[in-house]
């Protein structure tokens, strides 16, 4: 049993997509209303390279089938994919003049967070389901 028990991958991918995109959201909108428009760009552009970049390794994970050769290849795929995107996006990022690198860095990192914790949440619901 795993963190991805007892949820279909696909859904438990887009659970955790929209969990990073809702923090994203919020993370924006208080820069925008606490600093400015740039902030809140910069907020939003750092969530979306953190969603691009977990999407293929939330798929990656959540996918248990195979043998335990299968499951490691696919998570380290995952990985990388989910490195070169961040990597290649962040770089063209930090061309845009309008960023502001704290709150880009901040919704990033805050999207990490969420992807670690919607499936702790998601097992522990469903570990007090079952009794």
């Amino acid at each position: 049993m795993n963190a991805f028990s007892g949820a279909r991958p696909q859904k438990l991918a887009l659970r955790i997509a929209l969990a990073q995109a809702s923090v994203t959201a919020c993370i924006a909108t208080v820069c925008g209303l606490a600093w400015s428009g740039p902030h809140a760009g910069s907020a939003i552009a750092g969530g979306l390279i953190g969603i691009v970049g977990n999407v293929p390794m939330a798929i990656a994970a959540a996918r248990t089938d195979g043998s335990p050769a299968q499951v490691l290849t696919r998570l380290i795929i995952g990985q990388l994919t989910k490195v070169g995107l961040s990597v290649a996006l962040l770089l063209v990022v930090a061309r845009m003049p309008w960023l502001r690198w704290l709150p880009m860095l901040g919704a990033y990192a805050a999207t990490f967070f969420v992807f670690w914790w919607v499936p702790t949440a998601t097992s522990r619901r469903a570990v007090k389901a079952r009794g």
